[in-house]
């Protein structure tokens, strides 16, 4: 019983993570200092700094 409790509990919070997820994004965007570490954890990501650089150097 205990399997099937964290099962849908994870179920629940993966759906209600993908159904607010812009939400949250948006909650995460307003905090300086959290958007300022995402900004940084996006850019450790070869595929995203190459996107943001090419477009910068346009």
């Amino acid at each position: 019983m205990n399997k099937w409790s964290y099962s849908l509990l994870a179920v629940a919070a993966g759906w209600l993570t993908y159904r607010y997820r812009y939400r949250m994004a948006d909650w995460a965007l307003r905090i300086p200092p959290l958007r300022k570490q995402l900004v940084r954890f996006a850019l450790n990501i070869p595929a995203v700094r190459n996107a943001v650089v090419s477009q910068m150097l346009r």
